[in-house]
This record gives C-alpha cells, sequence and structure tokens, in this order.
C-alpha cells in the first residue's frame, strides 16, 4: 500500500520549513466567527464540569480529554479545509484522530513552565526519530483560541529543530534547553507539530485564560489515546470521513481493516469525494 502522492496540499516552502525546524504555524486558519462559536461552545462544556473532570498538569494547567465527545462544535476542526489537506500530505492518506483534548492555561505567578518539558507518546514512541521522506508517525494540530501573541501569556514552549534529536535525560525537568523559544500565535492560528519535538508550556503571566482545542493525528494503525470506541451517538453525527478518522471502518471491518483497509474506499472517504 503506497503513499500515494496525489493525496493531501503543501508548499515547497511550507514542507522545507517542517522538515528543518519540526512544526508550521497556519496563520487565521479559523475565521474570527468561527473562533467565537468554537470558544461559546467550549465555555459552556467548561462551566458544566466539575474539577474532578478535567485532567491536572499543575495548579493552573489542567485538560478535557475525549473533548470530541463534549461538544459537536469540535467537529468541523476533524478535518478543516485549512488544516486537513496539509495533514494528508505529511501523515499520508491512512490516518486517524488518535485523541482531542480541550487545554486549559491559568493565570499564575510561577516562573517556571506550567506543563515541563517533554516529547509525546511515552518512552517508546519517544526513542523513534523521524526520517525525511517518511510519512509522519505521530502529530499534533494546536487550535488557539485566545491570543498568546506576548511572552509569558501560556504560550507554546519549544526548540525549534529539536524533532530529529533524541531528548536529553533530563529534559523532564522545567528548565529551558539551549535554544527554547516562545510562539506567538493569535486566537484563530493552527500550529502542527510531531511527537519528538521538545515542548512545554510557558508560565501565563496575563490577565486571560489561554484555550485551546487540540486534536492528536497517528498512523491508522496507532493505538488512541483517550478512547477504545467513541459512544455511538457521537458516531452517528459525523461524516463517513469524520466517523473513518476515529477508527469506524464500517459494518465489515475487522482488525485487520486498521492495517488493510478497502484501499479505493479510504481513500475516496480521504479526498471527501
Amino acid at each position: 500500500m503506497g503513499m500515494t502522492s496525489d493525496i493531501g496540499r503543501i508548499s515547497v516552502e511550507q514542507r522545507r520549513h517542517w522538515n528543518r525546524h519540526g512544526y508550521l504555524l497556519i496563520e487565521q486558519a479559523l475565521s474570527p466567527a468561527e473562533v467565537a462559536s468554537l470558544l461559546g461552545a467550549i465555555d459552556a462544556v467548561l462551566a458544566s464540569k466539575r474539577d474532578r473532570d478535567f485532567v491536572s498538569q499543575g495548579s493552573a494547567a489542567s485538560k478535557i480529554v475525549q473533548a470530541v465527545s463534549e461538544t459537536e462544535a469540535l467537529d468541523p476542526l476533524t478535518d478543516h479545509p485549512s488544516v486537513f489537506p496539509i495533514l494528508l500530505a505529511l501523515l499520508g492518506p491512512w490516518l486517524q484522530i488518535l485523541g482531542s483534548e480541550i487545554f486549559v492555561r491559568k493565570p499564575a505567578a510561577a516562573r517556571e513552565p506550567l506543563v515541563p518539558w517533554h516529547t509525546d507518546g511515552g518512552p517508546t514512541l519517544g526513542a523513534f526519530l523521524p526520517r525525511r521522506g517518511n510519512p509522519v508517525l505521530q502529530m499534533k494540530a494546536q487550535f488557539f483560541l485566545t491570543d498568546v501573541s506576548g511572552v509569558d501569556s501560556g504560550n507554546f514552549l519549544f526548540v525549534p529543530g529539536s524533532h530529529r534529536t533524541a531528548p536529553p535525560p533530563d529534559l523532564g525537568a522545567r528548565k529551558a534547553p539551549r535554544g527554547a523559544v516562545q510562539l506567538r500565535a493569535h486566537a484563530g492560528d493552527v500550529l502542527l507539530f510531531p511527537w519528538s519535538l521538545w515542548h512545554a508550556v510557558a508560565p501565563n503571566h496575563s490577565r486571560r485564560i489561554r484555550k485551546s482545542v487540540t486534536l492528536r493525528y497517528g498512523q491508522l494503525w496507532s493505538r488512541p489515546y483517550d478512547y477504545e470506541r467513541l459512544p455511538d451517538h457521537v458516531l452517528g453525527r459525523m461524516t463517513p470521513r469524520r466517523r473513518r478518522l476515529f477508527g469506524d471502518n464500517g459494518p465489515n471491518a475487522d482488525p485487520v481493516s486498521y492495517f488493510y483497509p478497502n484501499e479505493e474506499e479510504h481513500l475516496r472517504l480521504m479526498r471527501g469525494e
């Protein structure tokens, strides 16, 4: 099963930047109206939750997992036309969504990062480094819904180019590695980055809670992070392509379908036909 070169769309400059620096920032991928609608839906979700419903990452950092089960407002992000063609170009067409999260980064006086330095995917995936020409194993799309255009606003912290370098043993500390920078982004921007990029979350000394949504994408055979199977009422509201992105391989599927899907049908779905 090949990579299928006619799937996806990425510019030469975007590909060059991804290969060299290990990330892409898609500016204003979401319209102001989309951002406002998403913020309203997410605020409603957050208001309905108790403290124990959040996954705590520290006193000022928390998240809601399997977020797509909380609100259908996130559905359009899964294959958003400003982002999905680039995901297809980087991952290839045999992909799925491994998890969905709503991130909350509250103001705090602490000087250290809100989330320590890390790579994604646990100890095994962390031992793999990307190679030029290979499809991406796993990556995240982070949709910023509030501005982080100034420093120390709960910004995404990262080391450009670190995605091809094995992390040091002390990466889990809160001390910034050499070359660390804070990403400055606006509401509506979308950040793409692979599992192997060294990253953390900067302290938030602003007066605003940083809110964002992250979708984790991986190869079709990868195990999801925050679900075994989405509830039927969630899958039932989705388009066929979105159902496939969440691992629904159809009524005749079996476990082997994650490795050998119906190629013609799957490519047709990924193309949006």
